[in-house]
């Protein structure tokens, strides 16, 4: 099978084993009830590390449903094809070719000759940020907030997992709204989010330039590769401008910002802006923000975070993309140029093709419950979006969907998770050459 068949399989696998785990009784806190659709849309959120919920996570399953949950968006962040990967280099100590094209297809990284040393550095930067910040919050949780020893460090390491997974599913009922004036709480549960969305390629490179300094033989530092460059430079623009927007909208909204402290405001209004790259925690309540607010989110939540990463969208290299392929026509220029290199027709097609099937399962869904249910456009296009770009904001209408809504948005999310990734890798690795060309002829348009 094509590797992108193996990702699907390996995806949809794990999303039914975990529906049957969530359905055993054992999953489920005494006095609640878990139907097909409730265990099946969390065992999709979770392995498509989205955090949409229709049941209130903390009360709703017991500690063994907790860490299915756990379980599945490790699986989802790390990558199902990675992991079995994994078990099999440990099991014979080599790995067959399948399973290399395999694992690169699902982690989207080009031009790795070994695939053990690979997953070795993606291990280490997983596991080693996942150690160091559940160690933080679980110290934290118990001298600060009096939780217990075995609880404050079961907590902890959920949500470090959570966190750095873009998973967005948290032990509490109101999510990150208990620690909005705790900055030594939620400053690093934002930090692993960010982190977590760069992707493997960025991380990769950052390590060998920051910590084992790389040097050309002309002893100047390695220069950061164009998909790094673009990655980090629209990172950083889309939470400052996201966080200067939220702000501007939500800085007086007695709902949301207004009766928090000046200080507090920014790092709330800074926590918001991280959030819809996938992170999925909100330190505020989302509900009672302004339908403008909304709208803007739900363009941060489309775009996403970085490429081969464990946040959703269509991804900030993308956009980038994107934006350089409008300036180059508005300049009546023939090849698309970034910095110092030229971008080849072939990204250019994918960019624009990722972004008219998200746009289009999107609209298509949101046409669908805006005729079928009573809620508002703004809540239906919110959560939406939310699912398609697998982040977990919501404004709170996920859970009262009817059961065939639900059942679609969980569709929709495992389409917002592995639908790029898929549609990337068939285009990439499926180019036919046809030995004619037809003639030219020009459409109008505009």
């Amino acid at each position: 099978m094509h590797p992108t068949q193996i990702v699907v399989i390996a995806f949809g696998a794990a999303a039914i084993v975990g529906t049957l785990l969530l359905l055993l009784p054992i999953s489920t806190s005494a006095g609640n009830n878990t139907t097909l659709v409730t265990a099946f849309f969390t065992a999709v959120s979770a392995v498509c590390i989205t955090g949409l919920t229709v049941v209130d996570t903390a009360t709703h399953w017991s500690g063994f449903g907790h860490f299915v949950i756990l379980i599945l968006i490790q699986l989802g962040g790390l990558g199902i094809v990675a992991f079995a990967t994994l078990l099999g280099l440990l099991i014979s100590g080599r790995i067959s070719l399948r399973d290399r094209m395999n694992t690169l297809s699902e982690a989207k990284i080009v031009g790795a000759d070994n695939v053990s040393k690979l997953l070795g550095r993606i291990l280490l930067v997983y596991f080693g940020f996942e150690l160091i910040l559940a160690t933080y919050l679980s110290i934290r949780l118990h001298f600060s907030y009096g939780e217990e020893v075995l609880r404050s460090i079961w907590h902890g390491t959920f949500h470090a997992i959570s966190a750095f997974n873009n998973g967005g599913f948290s032990l509490y009922t109101d999510s990150m709204m208990g620690f909005s004036k705790d900055m030594f709480f939620i400053a690093p549960v934002m930090l692993a989010v960010i982190v977590g969305g760069l992707g493997f390629p960025v991380l990769i490179e950052l390590h060998e330039r920051l910590w084992r300094l790389r040097l050309k033989p002309g002893g100047k530092p390695k220069r950061f590769s164009l998909h790094t460059r673009l990655t980090l430079w629209m990172t950083i623009s889309l939470i400052g401008l996201g966080a200067l927007f939220i702000g501007l909208l939500e800085w007086n909204n007695p709902g949301t910002l207004g009766g928090l402290n000046t200080w507090d405001k920014v790092v709330n209004t800074l926590f918001s802006a991280v959030m819809p790259r996938s992170g999925g925690f909100n330190s505020i309540d989302i509900s009672l923000m302004d339908p403008a607010t909304w709208l803007g989110i739900d363009l941060l939540m489309f775009i996403g975070g970085g490429s081969a990463s464990t946040a959703g969208g269509i991804k900030v290299t993308t956009i980038a993309v994107l934006i350089f392929i409008v300036y180059t026509e508005i300049r009546g220029e023939t090849a698309v140029n970034v910095g110092n290199r030229r971008l080849p027709r072939s990204i250019q097609r994918q960019a624009l093709t990722l972004v008219a099937l998200s746009t289009t399962a999107i609209l298509g869904t949101t046409l669908l419950f805006a005729a079928t249910t009573d809620f508002s456009l703004d809540e239906i296009l919110f959560d939406v979006v939310s699912a398609a770009a697998t982040v977990g904001l919501s404004t709170g209408i996920t859970a009262e969907l009817p059961a065939f809504h639900q059942f679609w948005l969980a569709l929709l999310m495992f389409v917002g998770r592995l639908g790029p990734v898929v549609v990337a890798s068939a285009l990439a690795l499926r180019i036919t050459k046809r030995h004619y060309e037809l003639p030219k002829e020009r459409p109008l348009i505009g």
